[in-house]
């Protein structure tokens, strides 16, 4: 048993919750399944199997320091669930910005550099949409590759830099720094004292983006929120950040909300650089738009390439094969969404937007259907199941992504919005 563990608290439902139909709350601790005390997110999953065939379930959930009992189902809980472990001991030189809320992946689509950014806006008392504030980066927009597949490809700091434009966008006064730099933690400790988080990448060896909310120890250790926390209070962050962004002043926006009416010129900016995106090539070593796609294609067809993979590395170019599809038709359902809300706030430009809202609705449900043809699981069978053919399939749906951004561009081209603004 995990010596740290502390419970497996709820954070959130499914639709269709069984508990949350029960009458269980987000907050409260899962203590029982059936009689038996929950250890950890894999023993419960033992326990339901166990129990899969049994009439009636009764669960235990520790409320505000009451116990109370529910009868469910057995089968799936439908709950987001975080695994707690105890908060780590508190040295007397610590310095802490307190206030800055958990990362948790619910539904698992998470961008974990806007989600932590988002976080930080919250903490300066700044309300802006998840899904604007990603859209104004220009980062739906964004087709990249690169044979190998890095795993920074999804990145928005990578390649085609959407991070640095929405930060200029803003009019946000900021530094990135890569690697492990001289001065770098002086750097880090100066803006905790300012009351200013710290962006940071791979606190927990994963290559995602948290927040490091503090020091201690000389500031050798640094307190954290992550994707990866079993905390509820701040972790202490294993891994030096392999990137940090400092922001050099207190968050804050032009306009008087984080909201598309105050944000009006943001978005024209951001369509310009969508604009752009569809007809550039290349940017600091990735692919770009429809040359992407173009070279994403010619690496599915090179045979050769994938039988010189090893089993593992088959695996792991696989899995990244899928995820590209899956972050890809997420990108272009928050691009369709986007472009039908912002049609209030831009009358003039009505028709265009309805347009490109109906073709990355299409671009995203092309995107999506391939998935069935890239398993999600390591498989010794894997090669039979992700061969030439299938990757054909996949082929086949890049070019008609293709086709429709040339559709697309011939719309941005033309958009009354660029026309009826001073931004150029």
């Amino acid at each position: 048993m995990n010596n740290k563990f502390e419970g497996l608290q709820i954070i959130g439902f499914y639709d269709n919750s069984q508990l949350l139909e029960s009458g269980v709350e987000v907050g409260d601790w899962l203590v029982e399944y059936n009689g038996e005390l929950i250890e950890s997110k894999e023993q419960l999953t033992e326990l339901k199997l166990r129990y899969q065939n049994t009439t009636n379930i009764i669960i235990k959930v520790n409320r505000n320091g009451i116990d109370e009992y529910f009868q469910i189902w057995p089968g799936e809980l439908g709950v987001y669930l975080a695994e707690v472990e105890k908060n780590p001991d508190i040295l007397k030189d610590a310095v802490r910005i307190d206030g800055i809320k958990r990362l948790e992946k619910r539904t698992g689509l998470e961008n974990t550099f806007f989600s932590s950014l988002k976080n930080i806006f919250e903490y300066f008392q700044i309300n802006i949409d998840y899904h604007l504030l990603i859209t104004i980066s220009a980062y739906p927009f964004r087709f990249q590759f690169k044979k190998g597949y890095p795993h920074n490809i999804l990145d928005p700091t990578d390649g085609y830099d959407c991070a640095s434009f929405l930060f200029d966008n803003l009019e946000l006064k900021w530094e990135m720094h890569e690697g492990r730099t001289k001065g770098q933690d002086a750097l880090i400790k100066q803006s905790i004292d300012k009351g200013i988080p710290v962006l940071a990448r791979n606190l927990y060896d994963k290559e995602e983006w948290g927040i490091i909310t503090g020091y201690q120890n000389k500031s050798k250790e640094f307190f954290c929120r992550s994707f990866s926390d079993k905390t509820l209070d701040y972790s202490l962050a294993p891994n030096a950040p392999s990137k940090i962004i400092i922001f050099q002043n207190k968050l804050s926006l032009q306009g008087e909300s984080g909201t598309i009416q105050y944000l009006k010129d943001q978005i024209i900016e951001a369509l310009h650089v969508a604009e752009e995106l569809l007809n550039i090539e290349e940017s600091e070593g990735y692919f770009i738009g429809n040359r992407a796609l173009e070279e994403w294609q010619e690496n599915l067809k090179d045979t050769k390439y994938f039988d010189k993979l090893n089993d593992e590395e088959y695996d792991r170019v696989c899995k990244f094969n899928h995820l590209l599809f899956d972050r890809y038709s997420y990108n272009c359902q928050i691009a369709s969404d986007f472009f039908s809300e912002i049609i209030p706030e831009f009358e003039d430009s009505k028709e265009h937007l309805k347009r490109l809202s109906k073709f990355y609705k299409a671009e995203s449900k092309v995107l999506g259907d391939c998935q069935k043809f890239i398993p999600k699981n390591s498989d010794e069978n894997l090669r039979n199941y992700w061969n030439s053919k299938s990757r054909n399939s996949e082929v086949v749906a890049l070019v008609k992504i293709q086709k429709k951004n040339r559709e697309i561009m011939t719309i941005m081209e033309k958009l009354p919005m660029f026309k009826n603004s001073d931004i150029v």
